[in-house]
């Protein structure tokens, strides 16, 4: 598991007048279920490429558990986060033409990781999210069935923490609900910190922390609200 502080971040854009994200100082312990919410445009999707590594802010440290990765290079933040960092995006980000197995597996083949371990620890997460079919092609699968396969590979190599970004935006009542319970169930039992970004209140009830964006800036932390009480 892996512990997140923010400290003194700024995120500018060109032609924007106001910072797109402004952190004055976060932190997220090790194991932290949070749910990062706010309206369109608040700097969620700031806040998740900052956290990530894809964005590099103009200013301030972003420590995952003693390593700063605003002082990476751009190499460096890449394969950090593919090590670290398993992402679940709305829309998936699978490829049609492979079947399920290959797709979890596509970003251990492509680092050239894709050992005996990694291709039997695919086939076992597959198979804890319910899915009976590996060779079936992605173009075949409902749109649940296909987040199923997204978290699956989120998980194969065992990343410290979880970001998933609206993982049940796309998807019905009863495959969101299931999606969430997975998400959750299988970031307890890989001992991964979990941040999910999400405007479903099914899933973000359900976690430990809500912080809440606007303009760039954090307006409500329930972790807050707990120590003031």
């Amino acid at each position: 598991m892996l512990s997140l502080e923010l400290v003194d971040v700024s995120v500018t854009f060109p032609g924007l007048a106001a910072p797109a994200l402004i952190i004055d100082r976060l932190t997220i312990p090790a194991g932290g279920r949070v749910a990062i919410t706010g309206a369109s445009g608040s700097g969620k999707s700031t806040f998740v490429n900052v956290a990530t590594g894809l964005e590099r802010p103009r200013q301030g440290a972003i420590n995952w558990s003693g390593t700063d990765i605003a002082t990476l290079s751009e190499g460096r933040r890449d394969r950090w986060r593919g090590e670290s960092v398993g992402l679940v995006m709305q829309d998936f980000h699978l490829f049609a033409g492979l079947s399920a197995i290959d797709n979890i597996l596509l970003p251990a083949r492509l680092a050239r990781s894709a050992s005996s371990e990694i291709v039997a620890r695919a086939h076992e997460l597959l198979s804890r999210t319910g899915l009976k079919r590996p060779d079936q092609k992605i173009e075949t699968m409902s749109r649940g069935e296909m987040q199923r396969v997204a978290v699956a590979r989120a998980l194969l190599r065992k990343p410290g923490v979880v970001i998933a970004d609206e993982p049940t935006a796309s998807l019905d009542h009863e495959s969101g609900e299931a999606v969430g319970s997975l998400l959750l169930q299988l970031a307890e039992e890989e001992q991964s910190t979990l941040i999910v970004v999400s405007h479903d209140p099914r899933l973000t009830d359900r976690l430990q922390r809500r912080i809440t964006f606007d303009l760039g800036r954090i307006v409500k932390d329930t972790a807050l609200l707990e120590k003031a009480a």
